[in-house]
């Protein structure tokens, strides 16, 4: 509000301008509509004068102390009395609230009204550490206007511009402007008529008349003439104040000024004097008026800005004694603010400097210093973004991870706020349910802790009064566990999860001793024992029999360790060493991985030919496991030894239905004994009893039309009662029929079928068949026949992945564009992207994306055609598609799957890039989006740092977390 009273103070409105930009809004119907203009064109003074005087929500984004966006979000809550007046605590970093918002807000909108937003200039790159996150999805009945260069085609907010609206200015209107500012009607003339257009001009000039930095005989030419004058006549102590103040975001006090200018702070108030509207005053001190200036001064200067930028630095560690993160020195407030942005620009000698604010006495410093972790987490991003200029992996990891972590602990809602905004939605007659969900998303985005229970409580507690026990007792119960001392679970899980991806990445790199180091730092005994399995597994490959013993031994999580020693045991006797294999089996406790290590060893007998294969699985003691052992070795039997010694083995079984299954596998496995099998089958299908009788009857039936006894087959089936049950028979026997190649007799068999979902069943697996068997135009005119639209799109979206991943990839993609349903259209548009680029066909990946318009459905599509282009060998083309996508997420994962194709093209200096930029994209977010990319990046990170980067990494991320937590 400050710098729109400030503009508005000397603002004159240009009546054509604001005419044909009000007229603009009118007609446009929703978009972006841009002011095309220059720096110094007066833009931010007339989105400040339009914010003033209309009801318009405004943002400027130079001047928002990164409160911005949900400053915004709360304008247009109001603007529009939405029912549930809060700003979602995730809404500073997330563009995707402020869409959703704006849809809201459109939708109580007259059409012949739209929702305005003006928006100021972006802040520049020197500004802050990432771009502010925009929207690029604007729902009809929204119009925002911003500032943009009449060569600008692509705006920062939305797909394009719908109108364009020229900032131009006549000497007459320029000359009035000059007037109201210098009062000498003359002079204003003379002004405006050497402004070139720039009212910023205009102003600059009489402040250095004023100040008689410039000769009235020698008036420069447009603004950037004054500025080239302006530079020209200063001397060195005037050129480092004007870095310094270039260099500094924030209002320097007089006496810091002269200390990093090395100049007394008379020199300075008569600089300042001199220079008049170059210079800004506030309570806190001076900087320049406007970004023109420091843009020229960037310019002109060369490395003087980064000494400049470095002389902050040294200053700040000198007046801290070297201890910046300590409380009390001279000028802490003003030279903590901004140490971290100085120290990321202030060039390489700087890099001690910047590993300091991703340690945790800075960050409890800068929490103590603003009462919030906001501050520490943009200190983390400029770290972040110095570790991704540096090419320290590390430190580009560890950076991330804070980063994510502080961002996702600096949201917050006042405790109080939920429960009053539902009492009075449901005061108002607002849907209780709906409303409630929406409050509960608010509160879910909070970090676990003291004040996300209070919310629940309080909650909880409006919801009891209102009847609503249910909920309330769940977000009681919920704000009891959150109180609970020590990590929640969703925090240790998304931790451990991240560890798992750098374990995984340790195996994938042959380092098993590795994997288990990182594992160490893993609690949950059961995730710890999976990777310790899949260490196991890699040993056993690798035929290390003894470590993969001594691995699987100690593994502690009692499930996990018994499975992973059977598989030991299998390997030893398979490596036909049966005496090992014997003592390793004898160490098991559960007597399933037993009777499983009994069934594969007597399996792999029964494949070598051996009569005696079930003589040990005899001696099983659990009933129901023998039998289904006995039933595997049999099937191994029916192939590779007679018969009747196959049959003898399945008539061991005891259990009617395993029996009668275990003979079926065999009739269809083995057609000579296909008629034995089945009478023997039908006769233990007649002993079954209960519910499950029906589907053994089914699956004899389907058996016997698969032998060739169709009409066996359909007498069998016609046995079960009228329904469900004969039904489920016919679809059994249709399937059958299909496997063995007879389609026309399954396809009738199929349609006859009374029971829609029964029938939408066997016609899915048809049509599946028909594909497997390359018969994929016979199984698009089957999915055809269904009758159910969403299970009809689901099974045309799979037949056209399959037919693509077959070869003709071009066919499938213009097949998959008539899939009714959009988002099992867009499934199969992205699954189809790979096989597209291998095929050659990468022009015709991209036909469709102006179709996919929903930013959630285009971004998966680009995502999957960047992996395929990075898998394909072209990250040059991936990385372009890449940048296209409009969801951080899917962006990040693009960008991370294109630097890992770069990597093994050895150019790890550009995939460091790529992998910086996409923890750049999500670690604004929070915890759990940066976790997840660390996990994408562990494979790259792997290639990259080896080991021992996966090692330090998981030890780092483990440091962060016990402080972040305490």
């Amino acid at each position: 509000m400050q710098r729109i009273a400030e503009r508005c103070a000397s603002f004159i409105p240009r009546p054509s301008t604001v005419t044909a930009l009000e007229q603009s809004v009118r007609d446009c119907g929703g978009g972006v509509v841009a002011l095309d203009c220059h720096d110094g064109s007066g833009a931010t003074a007339l989105i400040c004068w339009l914010a003033a005087t209309r009801r318009w929500a405004f943002w400027l984004p130079e001047d928002d102390a990164g409160g911005g966006l949900a400053a915004l979000c709360a304008q247009i809550l109001a603007l529009a009395d939405l029912p549930i007046p809060l700003v979602p605590p995730i809404a500073s970093r997330d563009a995707l609230t402020l869409e959703r918002l704006l849809a809201e807000a459109a939708e109580k909108r007259p059409t012949d009204d739209p929702l305005v937003v003006v928006v100021g200039r972006m802040p520049g790159d020197a500004d802050v550490p990432v771009s502010p996150p925009l929207p690029v999805d604007l729902p009809p009945g929204v119009v925002v206007v911003l500032p943009a260069t009449p060569d600008t085609q692509q705006p920062a907010i939305g797909a394009y511009f719908v109108d364009r609206v020229a900032l131009e200015a006549d000497e007459a209107w320029l000359a009035d402007v000059a007037f109201h500012l210098s009062g000498n009607r003359r002079l204003a003339t003379l002004l405006a008529s050497r402004s070139q257009g720039s009212p910023l001009y205009l102003r600059l000039v009489i402040g250095l008349l004023a100040g008689r930095t410039l000769d009235m005989k020698r008036l420069p030419r447009g603004l950037n003439d004054l500025h080239q004058r302006w530079w020209e006549g200063l001397d060195g102590q005037g050129q480092a104040l004007a870095c310094v103040l270039t260099a500094s975001r924030d209002p320097l006090p007089v006496s810091l000024a002269a200390t990093l200018t090395g100049c007394d702070e008379g020199t300075i108030q008569r600089l300042v004097r001199r220079w008049g509207s170059l210079i800004e005053r506030t309570d806190a001190g001076i900087r320049l008026y406007h970004r023109a200036t420091r843009a020229f001064i960037t310019a002109t200067s060369g490395d003087r800005l980064a000494s400049a930028h470095a002389r902050f630095v040294e200053l700040t560690l000198t007046r801290s004694n070297g201890a910046p993160e300590r409380p009390g020195w001279q000028d802490e407030a003003a030279l903590s603010h901004e140490f971290a942005r100085h120290s990321a620009l202030g060039g390489a000698t700087m890099q001690a400097a910047i590993s300091r604010v991703v340690q945790r006495a800075w960050v409890r410093a800068q929490e103590r210093r603003t009462g919030t972790l906001s501050d520490a987490a943009v200190d983390g991003l400029w770290a972040l973004r110095a570790a991704v200029e540096n090419d320290s992996a590390l430190q580009m990891v560890r950076a991330a991870a804070l980063t994510g972590g502080l961002a996702f602990l600096a949201r917050s809602l006042p405790p109080r706020a939920p429960a009053e905004v539902f009492a009075a939605a449901v005061d108002h007659g607002q849907p209780r349910e709906a409303t409630m969900k929406r409050i509960r998303a608010m509160i879910d985005q909070l970090p676990d802790g003291r004040d996300k229970a209070l919310a629940l409580r309080n909650l909880g507690e409006v919801c009891y009064a209102l009847r609503m026990r249910a909920p309330a007792m769940r977000m009681l119960s919920e704000a009891l566990d959150l109180e609970a001392p020590g990590p929640t679970r969703q925090w240790r899980d998304l931790h451990e999860e991240t560890l798992v991806a750098l374990a995984r990445a340790a195996i994938g790199i042959d380092a098993p001793d590795t994997a288990l180091g990182i594992t160490t730092r893993i609690v949950h005994a059961e995730r710890r024992g999976m990777i310790e399995t899949e260490v196991v597994r890699w040993l056993i490959a690798h035929r290390r029999l003894s470590r993969a013993e001594e691995v699987a031994y100690a593994i502690a999580h009692p499930g996990n360790h018994d499975w992973a020693m059977a598989e030991v045991a299998i390997a030893h006797a398979r490596a036909g060493d049966y005496e090992r294999a014997s003592l390793v089996l004898d160490t098991l406790r559960t007597a399933t991985a037993v009777a499983w290590v009994t069934a594969e060893l007597a399996c792999d007998a029964a494949r070598r030919g051996n009569p005696r294969a079930a003589d040990r699985v005899m001696l099983l003691p659990n009933p129901a496991l023998r039998d289904r052992a006995l039933a595997q070795v049999a099937r191994a039997l029916i192939v590779q030894v007679a018969p009747e010694t196959a049959l003898e083995v399945a008539r061991l079984i005891d259990d009617h239905e395993t029996r009668a299954r275990c003979l079926i596998d065999m009739a269809l496995a083995h057609p000579p004994v296909a008629a034995q099998a089945l009478d023997e089958a039908a006769t233990a299908a007649i002993a079954v009893e209960g519910e499950e009788r029906a589907s053994v009857i089914a699956a004899l039936a389907a058996a016997e039309a698969a032998s060739g006894q169709f009409e066996v087959g359909m007498r069998m089936a016609a046995l079960l009662p009228e329904g469900e049950e004969r039904d489920r028979a016919h679809s059994r026997t249709a399937i059958a029929l299909a496997r063995r190649g007879d389609y026309t007799t399954a396809e009738t068999v199929a349609l006859t079928i009374a029971d829609e979902d029964e029938r939408g069943w066997a016609l899915d697996e048809l049509a599946r068949i028909l594909a497997a068997n390359g018969r994929h135009r016979e199984a698009f005119a089957l999915a055809a026949q269904m009758s159910d639209d969403a299970a009809r799109a689901r099974l045309e979206a799979d037949l056209a992945i399959a037919w693509a991943r077959s070869g003709a990839a071009v066919a499938a993609h213009a097949r998959a564009e008539q899939i009714a349903v959009p988002t099992e259209r867009a499934r199969a548009q992205a699954a189809i992207a790979q096989p597209l680029v291998e095929s050659g066909a990468r022009a015709r990946a991209f036909v469709s994306i102006a179709d996919v318009l929903p930013p959630d459905v285009r971004s998966r599509y680009l995502l999957a055609a960047a992996q395929a282009l990075a898998a394909h060998g072209l990250p040059d083309d991936a990385e372009e598609v890449a940048r296209l996508i409009p969801r951080p997420l899917e962006r990040a994962r693009a960008l991370v799957a294109t630097a890992h194709a770069i990597i093994k093209q050895q150019d790890v200096q550009r995939a460091h890039r790529l992998l910086g930029q996409a923890f750049l994209t999500v670690a604004p977010l929070g915890r759990t989006e940066t976790l997840q990319c660390i996990g994408w990046a562990a494979d790259a990170l792997a290639l990259i740092g080896g080991a021992e980067l996966l090692l330090t990494v998981a030890a780092a991320l483990d440091d962060i977390d016990s402080w972040l937590v305490g």
